[in-house]
């Protein structure tokens, strides 16, 4: 799962705010992992809403569960919440 810090956009290291960099700018941290586990969720959410577009709601169960895994949001819970209703109709 994505640190807190790194889940708002800042460095775990030393708390200073991503720059679009691989690494802080701060401080030298490799912040490549963090950001490859953020597309990560991003892609796994994109499959959710695809997903339900297309009226596969158990597969977008499965998709924004593991995007919620990687990277809790507040989007993501909402996603999460919309999917398991329509997975239980």
């Amino acid at each position: 799962m994505i640190p807190d810090t790194a889940a708002t956009g800042r460095c775990p290291v030393c708390q200073a705010r991503f720059r679009g960099a691989t690494e802080c700018s701060r401080c030298g941290a490799d912040l490549a992992p963090l950001m490859n586990l953020a597309i990560d969720a991003w892609r796994a959410r994109a499959a959710a809403r695809a997903a339900l577009r297309a009226g596969d709601y158990e597969s977008a169960v499965t998709h924004v569960a593991r995007a919620q895994r990687i990277s809790s949001t507040e989007c993501g819970r909402r996603l999460q919440l919309i999917a398991g209703a329509l997975a239980a109709i």
